[in-house]
């Protein structure tokens, strides 16, 4: 019985702590890309925290999706204000100018 007992235990512990860990669910999967100016130049974030701004300087051009989020886009930094922009996943845009980006779900 004390085998049996501690078997189930342990099957018990391993449930806990599989269930307990979070399954990345904090961040978006896949890509973001932006250009600044002057210059066109390409930006990429890379797998962005849900719910984190992220304040971009000179964003003015095209953008593009790639995450599994919708990417709200910022006039205001530290994206204050409504959004002006809402890219869903794998949607982009041929111009917009914003300040900041916040992923969400």
């Amino acid at each position: 019985m004390k085998i049996v007992g501690r078997a189930f235990a342990a099957a018990g512990a391993a449930v806990a702590l599989v269930v307990g860990l979070p399954l990345n669910a904090q961040a978006a999967t896949g890509t973001f890309m932006f250009h600044t100016q002057p210059g066109g130049v390409p930006q990429i974030l890379n797998n962005p925290a849900d719910g984190q701004c992220y304040t971009l300087r000179g964003a003015n051009g095209a953008v593009q999706n790639s995450t599994n989020r919708a990417a709200e886009l910022y006039s205001g930094r530290r994206c204050s204000g409504d959004p002006i922009l809402t890219l869903e996943p794998d949607q982009a845009e041929e111009q917009a100018e914003f300040t900041a980006v916040r992923f969400v779900r």
